[in-house]
């Protein structure tokens, strides 16, 4: 586990974790509260943990302990070069639109900044070479 880090940001399985009370979130929320550190949420995975239907609700009760960060255009214009640079190099093609965007969020955060996530491989692809680091819920 990363010591005392500043920044820790969240992607969709990670504020989905969140708001249903998982085990694993609970300690990074409670590590985070003790080390005064910030939890942080890019506004486009509220996309992907939102349906419109009552399960929203628990999304909209973790999201109070949030800080959710706008997709401004230097966020959508950094992510649209990672995303380029991870099609460029890859072999197998899918959809890195949303990561990239988490990715270029992270990089927006002060540091040390941690990304929490179920899924890290595309998340260390996009990120490699920065000082964000990736942890696994």
């Amino acid at each position: 586990m990363i010591v005392r880090p500043h920044s820790i940001l969240l992607d969709a399985e990670a504020l989905s974790a969140l708001a249903q009370d998982e085990r694993s979130m609970q300690a990074w929320a409670t590590f985070a509260k003790r080390s005064d550190s910030v939890i942080y949420a890019s506004c486009v995975t509220l996309a992907e943990v939102t349906d419109g239907t009552a399960r929203d609700v628990a999304v909209r009760r973790a999201v109070k302990a949030v800080r959710l960060i706008d997709v401004h255009p230097d966020i959508g214009y950094r992510a649209g070069q990672l995303r380029a640079i991870a099609i460029a190099s890859r072999r197998k093609q899918r959809d890195l639109t949303v990561d990239s965007v988490v990715a270029a969020t992270a990089l927006t955060l002060p540091l040390p900044v941690v990304v929490l996530t179920s899924d890290p491989e595309d998340l260390r692809f996009l990120l490699a070479g920065s000082d964000v680091q990736t942890e696994i819920i």
